[in-house]
């Protein structure tokens, strides 16, 4: 993951900044509570910090970076709601908006996930590759045929038992 290339969270996430920017500049309205500043700071930085966590050195930091995505795009879906009820949209504008916030926060969401599971099967790998060097290896003459007697072994104990 080094492009934005072919990210879909990012595609969607630019997508939407460029929506909310449309009707920033399209607005005659006086924003005195700064709503839709909000609303555009906030669509913009989702975006940024999808990019900051693709361009990450290492997996914990794309794992933050993509984690104030997620804040960003939740906050997001307040500034859409605020704006709303502020009418500066009319309602299936507001529906579409809404629908699209709430798309890339699951997007998002699914892509910490993803990063998640990859750093916990990397430590997975690396204690499994611990485990096996810390094994000592015996010398001794043959140990494959003593580990094969030994199951051998058990296995007539079992039957033993079960008799």
């Amino acid at each position: 993951m080094n492009d934005l290339n072919g990210l879909r969270a990012w595609d969607a996430a630019r997508e939407l900044e460029k929506v909310v920017g449309g009707i920033a500049r399209k607005n005659r309205l006086a924003d005195p509570g700064g709503v839709l500043s909000q609303l555009c700071r906030a669509a913009n930085c989702v975006g940024a910090s999808l990019a900051e966590g693709v361009g990450a050195a290492t997996k914990k930091e794309r794992l933050q970076r993509f984690r104030r995505a997620h804040q960003e795009a939740s906050e997001i879906r307040h500034h859409i709601r605020s704006a709303w009820d502020s009418q500066f949209f009319d309602k299936p504008m507001y529906f579409w908006l809404a629908s699209r916030a709430a798309v890339n926060v699951k997007m998002i969401r699914n892509l910490i996930v993803s990063v998640e599971r990859r750093m916990s099967d990397d430590k997975g790998q690396k204690a499994t590759t611990r485990r096996r060097q810390s094994v000592p290896l015996e010398d001794s003459g043959q140990p494959q045929k003593n580990a094969k007697r030994s199951s051998r072994t058990r296995r007539s104990r079992i039957d033993e038992k079960s008799k």
